[in-house]
Parts: structure tokens; C-alpha cells; sequence
């Protein structure tokens, strides 16, 4: 790129020097695309991203990439919009600069921004989604964008850049009961929507009914599989996860066992139980079978519930 204003790694620049000579505009977001310069910028802000919980723009330990938080101020993100122009940088021949914030002009408000280099979008994963929170403070999911950098860049820049807040680790953690994003968690269910809203309703019903009761649900995170499991409620108060189906029968009942096993495991809560919820009264045959693996039933009897109480669940028991 030929310029009376080169971008060199390491060197600080202001928004205003760069549209002076690239093009684009000083307040447009942290995206900034030029048709005039076949360019997008992309300006990473620690100061302004730690007030909604991005975490992720930084490298990864071996720097081979750079993660990139997307554009969105609420809501789950989406690929359009600024997001799309570093979607489509290469294919619309556009040259990808990053540039990250370190303070401001002495005596104004002008951010100085500190070149990290060029880049191109990974071609295999482009993108990661992560929870966040959006400027209304609800929870959302968010684009992280993964970046690969065209040349060397040097450890010191890298240094005040910062690594990335992307969980390498299996993790899991609390989430608020509404969430509820298919964007971003991947669950065993497989149902239409029938099923879904029978589910949902059962969910609903059962919650009305348990007064002074804390309910939440458990977000897993397992990165190497580039999973995320959303359990469907989680009391609280009692310590009891849920596993909820929309119908009665042995082939539902079954996957809820092996979901509420998978899930136990992942989630860190001292005598934590697990209970099936359904919405009428198994079968004999199908309640000796919980009760044999040690899970607790929970159907609905008219307007009410009836309860079998959870059995602490630890591992699976074994005929001998």
C-alpha cells in the first residue's frame, strides 16, 4: 500500500490521520471500512470493551492469532453490518489493518492507537461466538473474530496488546434462565417445535409453582469440541439440575439420563442432584429405571407436581 502515511507495527496514529489518508470515518464504530482505500480497520479499545465484559480481543498464546471482538451494541451479534465487512475483506479485496487503543492526546480526548499490523480472516474458522453483555446489561452473545496476522509481529507489541480472554479450558458457569440462544449453545435437542413449546411451557409451569425458589441454568463450555451445552433449568435453592421432556416416553426418558450424566459432570456444585421433569406420570417400568440410576422424576398431575426425590448422583451404578 503506497501512502504518504505508512503503517508501520509498533507506530501510534489517531482516527483522524487515518481517514485523512485511507478514508472512512473518525466516529464509526470499531470497524471502519473504505471503498476509496480497499480497507478495513479495526480498533481494538480494553478501556471501552471492559465495560461490557469483552474479554476477548488479545492473542492467543502462541500468537498465531488475534481475536477480535465484533460490532453490536445489544443483542446477539450478527454477521452484518460492520461485522460483514471483515467477513468479506479478501473476497471484496480489501486489506485488514489492526490498530489498538493506549490513551488519549494530552490534554483531549483523542485516542491514540497503536498499529498491530495486517491480517486475514482464518479460512477454516472464521469466527467464535462468547457470552458478553450488551449496553441494556442483558447477556448476549458475541462475534469473535479470528485473525491471522500477515507478518511477523514483534513480541513487544504483542506484549501491550495482550492475550486473549478466550477460554482454552473446559469451563462452565451460571447464566440467567431466559437466555436462550441457538446461536450460541448447541443442545442435545433435536426437537420441532411442538416439542420446543411443550418443553418451554412444562419449564414455566414448574417455576410458578416452586415459590422463594432461585432458578438459573448452567452454560458448558467444552473448546475442544467448539461446544457449548445449555442445561434447561437449574433450582438453586435446592441444588437440583432438570432435565426437561416434552413427553413420557422411554425414548425422551433415556436421553434426559445420559444428558443430566454428560452435564453433572461439568458442573461444580457440591451434592448437586439431578431430577427428570415430565409432563405426566411415567410409566413402573420407566420409574424403576430412574430411580436405578439414581435420578429423581418430577411430573405434573394436574396443577400440581409430584415429586421423587433426586438421589445425590456421583457415578453411574453398575450391576455386580
Amino acid at each position: 500500500m503506497s501512502s504518504a502515511l505508512p503503517l508501520v507495527i509498533g507506530d501510534y496514529y489517531t482516527r483522524s490521520d487515518l481517514v485523512v489518508e485511507y478514508g472512512g470515518a473518525v466516529s464509526s464504530g470499531g470497524i471502519v471500512a473504505s471503498d476509496t482505500s480497499n480497507t478495513v480497520f479495526v480498533f481494538a479499545d480494553p478501556e471501552k470493551s471492559s465495560q461490557f465484559g469483552y474479554v476477548y480481543d488479545g492473542f492467543s498464546p502462541d500468537g498465531s492469532i488475534f481475536y477480535y471482538t465484533g460490532a453490536g451494541p445489544s443483542g446477539d451479534q450478527t454477521t452484518k453490518g460492520g461485522n460483514s465487512s471483515i467477513l468479506t475483506h479478501a473476497t471484496r479485496n480489501r486489506r485488514l489493518h489492526a490498530f489498538h487503543a493506549v490513551g488519549t492526546v494530552p490534554g483531549k480526548q483523542t485516542r491514540i492507537h497503536e498499529y498491530i499490523g495486517e491480517f486475514h480472516l482464518d479460512a477454516v474458522t472464521p469466527y467464535e461466538r462468547h457470552p458478553g453483555r450488551g449496553e441494556d446489561g442483558k447477556l448476549r452473545t458475541v462475534l469473535v473474530f479470528r485473525l491471522r496476522p500477515v507478518d511477523s509481529i514483534p513480541a513487544s507489541v504483542m506484549e501491550s496488546v495482550g492475550p486473549s480472554g478466550v477460554p482454552r479450558e473446559l469451563r462452565s458457569f451460571e447464566v440467567p434462565r431466559e437466555i436462550n440462544s441457538t446461536e450460541f449453545f448447541e443442545t442435545s435437542n433435536r426437537l420441532g417445535g411442538l416439542s420446543i413449546r411443550r418443553e418451554s411451557t412444562l419449564v414455566d409451569r414448574f417455576i410458578s409453582s416452586q415459590r422463594g425458589h432461585e432458578f438459573t441454568r448452567w452454560a458448558i463450555d467444552i473448546p475442544s469440541e467448539r461446544t457449548r451445552l445449555l442445561t434447561d433449568v437449574y433450582d438453586k435453592t435446592d441444588k437440583v439440575l432438570y432435565e426437561a421432556k416434552a413427553f413420557s416416553n422411554r425414548s425422551d426418558i433415556r436421553m434426559a439420563v445420559g444428558q443430566l450424566y454428560d452435564y453433572k459432570r461439568h458442573v461444580a456444585v457440591d451434592n448437586l442432584r439431578c431430577s427428570v421433569l415430565l409432563p405426566e406420570r411415567p410409566t413402573a417400568d420407566l420409574r424403576d429405571y430412574l430411580e436405578g440410576v439414581g435420578l429423581g422424576l418430577v411430573f405434573r398431575d394436574g396443577e400440581q407436581f409430584q415429586f421423587a426425590a433426586p438421589a445425590r448422583l456421583t457415578s453411574m451404578p453398575t450391576n455386580r
